[in-house]
């Protein structure tokens, strides 16, 4: 598609659109934040819904990247040229053409370490994007080291700048290391060159995909130079990309100080420097904060950019993603219409940013609503166009994947299911890293699946993994690490070990009634599964209260058709059940029944043991 070719609009796509749940705010790692959905817990004969907290994948917090200042060039230089074909070969995808080209020769050469013959199935099926990615990654340093040699330097750096561009005219980044590692080894005395030598050599690392080294780089060069825009955004991005996300925030606040000061409080780089700190403060949970900002973003961008540009829609997406994630379920559902609404005018129907739009809706339908059957086309749809658009090993498959494996484990189509969400953790881990919070979702939500299956001894180090790594990259507080904490508490209870379980679950409601307020749904979910552990402990006092606040939330967020309602009513009508009071539990039981019947079908597990729990109670009135 031409559209995902485009050399500018790739890099922007490749940066904004973080899925990978994110993946910080990555040249080739897009990240992503998410949504929510949750359900279930066994009781002998009963069912009592509570339980696993599986994560379908909303995509939001997109990083909007722009060129603070531009540079004007009336007439393409060589290696602009050479990348202009680069992008060409790459967009026409046509390998016998495009090994003609010594350049494009020379970048597999770089990406790889040997030519595309002897490359391995896997490096092939994401071949090309990897190279449209790298082609957009050059362009966008290129044009930032226009800028760096636009300033004062020395006659030392002067020339050292000529060596450099026929070095990168030649792709030759190697040489290009060793050129600014002599640099620095003459030229101690030149502190500001060293600063612009340190920010070309983390440059040059990016390009070689190597983001450690490119962060230590960027570091020195913001070290000299701490007020330099070019400097701290190229750090704050490298720093988000590798999950950093204490330390990206402060240099993502002084960079708006700054744009605030030189362009005005409502300049559109300041509106891409309010979203891509909102998106951060959203990743880490932060999220009155981020409201605000991702608010003031979409009202400049709407200002000056007119109600209809793509960059619109970006600030849309992200807003309801968060509103979403704070249970605002009504406030969010128009700004993903209105947004999925400009991607399909503005981009086109098969766009991957329409895709992006089309899995958030489904997202919502599915946590607000309980809407299976509306969102099992989006979804669908999403994940064709992005195995159309996309390799099929790219992290924003992986995520169509397992929003389509959640749906199926919904449904109770588990054998569906587990081979999407294997897929999708196997592309997570290549594309990411095992550490990664993604990675962490993925072996969460498999482990749900597992767990939900009986196969306990699978599902369990798959949560005290994915908990590991929530802890270690969100913070001990972060509402992903309250979901981790809710599974594994919730394996433990099925398995009797209930002393282990209870302070999982308490803290797990601590966290999220601190980080979402107490009236949002996962909190709910919180207090529904506490209530079940006390009551399989008999403490039928301590969990009615917890039921009953359960129930007022989600009948007060959700749709009171949807499922998560049901569950409230059936686990109070059970504890009502045992208390004697069953009266009360008929009722309770038949509203249950009648919105699983709807929501879900008569023939769903979940329906047919709520049908049970109801049928039990009958025969024990007569």
């Amino acid at each position: 598609m031409n559209e995902l070719m485009d050399g500018n609009w790739i890099i922007n796509w490749i940066i904004e659109n973080k899925e990978w749940l994110f993946s910080g705010a990555a040249i080739t790692i897009p990240i992503t934040l998410i949504g929510w959905l949750f359900f279930r817990d066994n009781k002998p004969q009963q069912k009592q819904t509570g339980g696993d907290h599986s994560t379908n994948v909303q995509v939001g917090g997109d990083v909007h990247i722009t060129n603070q200042t531009g540079v004007s060039k009336k007439q393409l230089t060589a290696f602009e040229k050479k990348l202009d074909l680069l992008l060409q070969l790459t967009s026409a995808r046509n390998l016998a053409d495009a090994e003609k080209d010594p350049a494009f020769q020379k970048v597999v050469q770089n990406l790889f370490g040997k030519p595309y013959e002897q490359l391995v199935e896997k490096e092939k099926a994401t071949f090309w994007d990897t190279i449209a990615t790298f082609v957009a990654t050059a362009q966008r340093t290129d044009a930032d080291y226009e800028k760096l040699k636009q300033g004062t330097v020395s006659k030392e750096l002067q020339a050292l700048f000529q060596k450099i561009d026929k070095a990168r005219e030649a792709f030759d980044y190697d040489k290009v290391n060793k050129l600014l590692q002599s640099f620095r080894n003459n030229h101690q005395e030149l502190r500001q060159d060293l600063a612009k030598v340190d920010y070309l050599q983390g440059q040059t690392y990016e390009l070689q995909i190597n983001y450690r080294e490119a962060e230590r780089y960027y570091r020195k060069a913001a070290a000299v130079e701490d007020q330099n825009p070019l400097y701290l955004s190229a750090h704050a991005t490298i720093l988000q990309t590798l999950g950093k996300y204490a330390e990206a925030e402060p240099l993502y606040r002084r960079l708006l100080a700054i744009d605030e000061k030189a362009y005005g409080k409502d300049h559109p780089v300041v509106a891409a420097d309010l979203n891509n700190l909102a998106t951060l403060l959203d990743t880490q949970g932060k999220y009155a904060e981020a409201e605000l900002l991702y608010r003031r973003s979409l009202a400049i961008k709407e200002k000056t950019l007119g109600p209809d540009h793509p960059d619109v829609a970006l600030s849309l997406n992200n807003f309801a993603v968060l509103l979403k994630t704070q249970g605002k379920y009504a406030e969010a559902e128009p700004l993903y219409r209105r947004a999925l609404a400009i991607r399909v005018k503005t981009l086109g129907s098969d766009h991957p940013d329409v895709a992006l739009s089309l899995n958030n809706l489904a997202v919502w339908l599915l946590d607000s609503q309980g809407k299976y059957d509306e969102a099992k086309p989006l979804y669908l749809r999403a994940l064709a166009i992005r195995e159309k658009a996309l390799a099929p090993d790219h992290p924003d498959v992986a995520n169509s994947l397992n929003n389509l494996a959640e749906l199926f484990r919904i449904q109770g189509k588990y054998a569906e299911a587990e081979p999407l969400y294997r897929r999708a953790l196997a592309i997570w881990e290549k594309a990411l890293g095992l550490d990664h919070p993604d990675v962490a979702t993925s072996l969460n939500n498999l482990a749900v699946l597992l767990r939900v299956q009986g196969k306990y001894g699978e599902a369990e180090p798959l949560y005290r993994c994915s908990l590991a790594i929530r802890e270690k990259a969100l913070g001990l507080d972060h509402p992903d690490v309250a979901t981790s904490l809710n599974n594994l508490a919730e394996l433990l209870k099925t398995q009797g070990k209930y002393a282990e379980a209870e302070p999982l679950y308490r803290r797990s409601l601590a966290i999220r009634e601190k980080a979402l307020g107490l009236v949002h749904p996962d909190v709910a979910q919180s207090l529904d599964n506490l209530a079940v552990l006390l009551q399989a402990q008999g403490k039928y006092d301590e969990a009615e209260p917890l039921y009953r606040r359960s129930l007022a939330i989600r009948e007060k967020a959700l749709s009171p058709d949807h499922p998560d309602v049901a569950s409230s009513l059936n686990n109070l009508a059970v504890l009502l059940q045992n208390q004697g009071k069953y009266g009360e539990a008929e009722q309770l039981y038949g509203r249950a029944v009648t919105i699983l019947e709807k929501a879900l079908g008569h023939d769903h597990p979940t329906t047919i043991q709520c049908r049970n729990n109801l049928d039990n109670l009958l025969k024990t009135m007569q």
